[in-house]
């Protein structure tokens, strides 16, 4: 009974981390919010919400410089993609701060509001294709 229990218990917080990791861009908004009044010099702002949004950003930086620096330098593109020309999602400068990712996202976020119920994780790649396109 009691390994039953356990396996009801390990479900349902796997199931709700799952949950979680599918935000839409309202949740986005309101943590890259809370990144923006903390950078501005608001003091009483959600940690978490903060966190959230620069790991975020964090998270599409690695992956874009991940795609940019080791996949294309391991795999010849060409013939595993037809000739296709893929390239980068976006072209970011040398270095950006998550707190300058934060605002970037949140400006993109806010200016696009009819879209606040898509996937959080495109708005974000979409504010950086806006903000750092690939010449």
């Amino acid at each position: 009974m009691k390994k039953i229990i356990f396996a009801f218990l390990i479900f349902f917080v796997l199931a709700g981390q799952l949950v979680c990791f599918a935000i839409d861009g309202k949740t986005l908004l309101e943590s890259c919010a809370a990144a923006v009044q903390k950078m501005d010099g608001k003091t009483r702002v959600s940690g978490v919400r903060v966190g959230y949004c620069y790991g975020y950003v964090q998270g599409l930086i690695d992956m874009n410089i991940f795609y940019n620096g080791y996949v294309q330098n391991l795999m010849d593109i060409n013939t595993l993609y037809n000739g296709s020309g893929i390239t980068s999602l976006f072209c970011l400068p040398q270095t950006i701060s998550n707190g300058e990712g934060a605002r970037i996202v949140f400006d993109y976020l806010r200016s696009n509001p009819e879209r606040l119920r898509d996937y959080g994780g495109v708005l974000a790649i979409e504010a950086f294709m806006e903000a750092f396109p690939c010449e």
